[in-house]
């Protein structure tokens, strides 16, 4: 094995302890006796920094060991902006074409370094809405684990940082590598599927209108049921097209996405709580038959409902 390059993982106080941990212990990891790389951990000043739980981590040095590093690693992000130094060192490296992985909310630190342009990114799936109203300029992936584009590197939330670092490795060295790693963590070297099957589905189920409210009561009530545009526009004594608009400017969302998402959040419920079959499950969400839930689910979250039934079931 040649010289290990040189990675740099950057430091903040209350950065989150699990996020921080999984590149801290692999990439210190040897393989066969020899290290991976030549790692390094700097925080903006030098200075020890306190964890979100209280561990204390004492770097190496400040953000002046990030001008010789190969490789440069977020684990997370706090706060706001960056410091301008932090900021014209991650530039830099982008620059100079260095390796940026960012894990977790660590997507956000690349951002407001604004080395995003023209990159496709991922992050943990409870920040997507804040980062996409944050960055509406920078295309975010919403399902993929992690994701690698040109130099920068992004993963979802704090677990796919294992799936992401493992890939690193993988691609920097060999599969046996990562695999060999995997198994010394007890971890998959490779998972199928994307982040979009942790997520969790946002519906609004009361809003400031009150007629809206005892619609969507009313809807959760009948979910079995088919029902008609014009029925529920009735039911809140509007026009068709008035209701359309109505309907969404209260929920932000369309009456078809709406029942879509409060459908597979039963499907979700009924799969996870109860052993029933896909067709009976089908029935009661009413979706009405199973291929057509096996359908919208896959759709939503990127595996089939048995799949999602043997990693949350009971």
């Amino acid at each position: 094995m040649t010289i290990p390059p040189t990675l740099t993982l950057y430091a903040q106080n209350g950065c989150n302890d699990f996020v921080f941990n999984i590149p801290f212990s692999i990439f210190q990891t040897p393989y066969q006796g020899k290290k991976l790389f030549d790692f390094q951990v700097v925080s903006d000043n030098g200075k020890a920094i306190r964890t979100e739980l209280g561990t204390t981590i004492t770097p190496h040095g400040n953000l002046d060991l990030m001008d010789n590093a190969d490789i440069i690693v977020l684990a997370g992000w706090v706060g706001d902006k960056p410091s301008h130094t932090f900021t014209q060192k991650l530039q830099t490296a982008h620059q100079n074409g260095k390796k940026i992985i960012a894990l977790c909310y660590g997507t956000f630190g690349l951002a407001f370094a604004d080395i995003l342009t023209d990159k496709t990114v991922v992050t943990h799936w409870a920040g997507e809405n804040a980062f996409k109203q944050q960055f509406p300029h920078i295309k975010l992936d919403n399902n993929k684990l992690y994701l690698d584009d040109g130099n920068i590197l992004t993963s979802a939330g704090a677990y796919a940082g294992m799936d992401c670092c493992l890939y690193f490795i993988r691609m920097l060295y060999r599969a046996s590598v990562a695999n060999d790693l995997a198994r010394l963590f007890v971890s998959a070297p490779h998972r199928e599927g994307g982040q979009a099957q942790f997520s969790q589905l946002s519906i609004v189920n009361h809003t400031k209108d009150s007629k809206i409210n005892a619609l969507l009561q009313f809807l959760s009530d009948n979910l079995d049921k088919t029902h008609k545009l014009d029925d529920l526009a009735d039911k809140v004594h509007l026009s068709k097209r008035s209701f359309n608009r109505y309907f969404k400017n209260a929920t932000n969302m369309t009456l078809t996405q709406w029942l879509t998402a409060k459908r597979l959040s039963v499907v979700q419920e009924l799969l996870e709580s109860s052993d029933e079959s896909i067709e009976r499950i089908a029935q009661k969400s009413g979706f009405g038959s199973a291929s057509h839930l096996r359908e919208k689910f896959k759709e939503r979250f990127g595996v089939s409902p048995q799949v999602w039934r043997r990693g949350f079931g009971g």
